[in-house]
């Protein structure tokens, strides 16, 4: 296997209202925002919603990209997306890896 980068994203929202709200615009979207991160060689992504820790309101996100210039590419999407739902207020927190195993277990 081709070693893939990735990223795990964390997004805390103040409010639950907040985290509804942008995943629901995320959800209107999304269709866009694919299409234009897997033309800068995005080639997967998996939200999730963090439910373990009690009176926080979280997302993570897992974005895989192709190579390295996949990964540059899609950080200017990730800035449009920023700025087109500045009016929420989060905090991000990333980490980036290279893939050096993984199992599909279907």
């Amino acid at each position: 296997m081709d070693a893939l980068l990735i990223s795990y994203t964390t997004v805390d929202f103040q409010t639950k209202n907040e985290l509804e709200l942008s995943l629901r615009r995320w959800d209107e979207k999304k269709e866009y925002w694919l299409e234009k991160f897997k033309n800068a060689g995005m080639v997967s992504t998996i939200t999730t919603q963090i439910w373990n820790k009690e009176g926080v309101f979280r997302i993570g996100r897992i974005f895989m990209y192709k190579d390295e210039k996949a990964f540059i590419s899609c950080q200017k999407i990730f800035r449009e997306f920023e700025d087109e739902n500045s009016d929420i207020k989060r905090k991000i927190s990333s980490s980036r890896g290279v893939v050096l195993d993984e199992h599909i277990l279907i």
